[in-house]
């Protein structure tokens, strides 16, 4: 009983000391990783961002450190935002919610921000913006009310509502949101939010733009045809349509669907592929 319990500590110590030489190994390639990505192709972004150093890299998994850095580069600034109009759209945000407070009508879209464009049934209510905030990551209880990331999350939002009352809030918003403010400073991620959300794609989703919205569902229907053939047959026998799952995998660009770590990889490759890689993350979450 003694030697069989010896044993038993014996095992345990190695398989300890092996996931910790695991740890030790992994934590030295991100150091290497981190550095090449600091020293060598951050610093000359336009020149080696197709490389094949950093394609291999991207591949490999950005290190944490780098990580909001690399994805500010590769969605960019088209709408050339700058931290002054943030901080703007902050204001302006947190001025109507106190209005709306004053003038009790916070659950009105219309209370929130009386003046912001023509379509007051898109805008967000004070109550919808916290009902989703309540619910993203909710097992990191770092957003929730309270929390260390609830007040710049709730910013955050409100502010992109002021800036584009045309889409207002739309619920997922605050997944994509959250994942882009743990990666880099409010005023960053205020930027890659609404540039990303600036996208033809999520732009199509986010407006609830019926033609385009088809255009892709045909799309991603016919990669699925041609890549699970079986599959995608048993799925349109089921009735299974593409809008029954796809749709919320679009909103939260997987951060809902799967850990947050895994979600982030899938973030990294999206980010240097585009949408495409969003189709086949989506045929790798049925298959497994």
């Amino acid at each position: 009983m003694v030697e069989a319990a010896r044993k038993k500590e014996m095992k345990e110590v190695k398989i300890r000391k092996k996931q910790l030489q695991q740890q030790l190994k992994l934590e030295e390639q991100l150091a290497n990783a981190a550095r090449v990505w600091n020293n060598e192709i951050l610093p000359k972004w336009d020149l080696m961002r197709n490389s094949r150093k950093a394609r291999d890299l991207w591949w490999s998994g950005i290190p944490p450190s780098v990580r909001g850095k690399v994805w500010k580069l590769a969605i960019g600034n088209d709408l050339n935002i700058t931290h002054q109009l943030y901080d703007i759209c902050v204001a302006r945000a947190q001025e109507r919610l106190r209005a709306a407070e004053n003038s009790s009508c916070v659950d009105t879209p219309d209370c929130m921000f009386p003046e912001s464009g023509d379509n007051p049934d898109k805008e967000a209510s004070v109550e919808l913006i916290q009902l989703d905030i309540s619910r993203t990551f909710p097992h990191l209880c770092i957003f929730q009310k309270g929390g260390p990331y609830y007040d710049i999350l709730h910013c955050l939002l409100g502010a992109y509502v002021c800036y584009r009352p045309d889409v207002g809030y739309v619920q997922g918003m605050s997944f994509i949101a959250a994942v882009l403010i743990l990666n880099m400073e409010a005023a960053d991620a205020f930027v890659c939010f609404a540039n990303l959300l600036n996208r033809p794609c999520h732009m199509a989703f986010f407006h609830l733009n019926q033609p385009m919205m088809e255009a892709y569902y045909s799309v991603y229907n016919e990669f699925f045809r041609e890549n699970l053939p079986r599959l995608f047959a048993h799925f349109s026998e089921s009735c299974l349509s593409a809008d029954l799952y796809l749709l919320d995998w679009m909103y939260t660009v997987f951060a809902k669907a799967m850990p947050l770590d895994l979600a982030c990889r899938v973030w990294d490759i999206f980010l240097r592929d585009g949408e495409e890689f969003l189709f086949k993350t989506a045929l790798g979450k049925l298959v497994y």
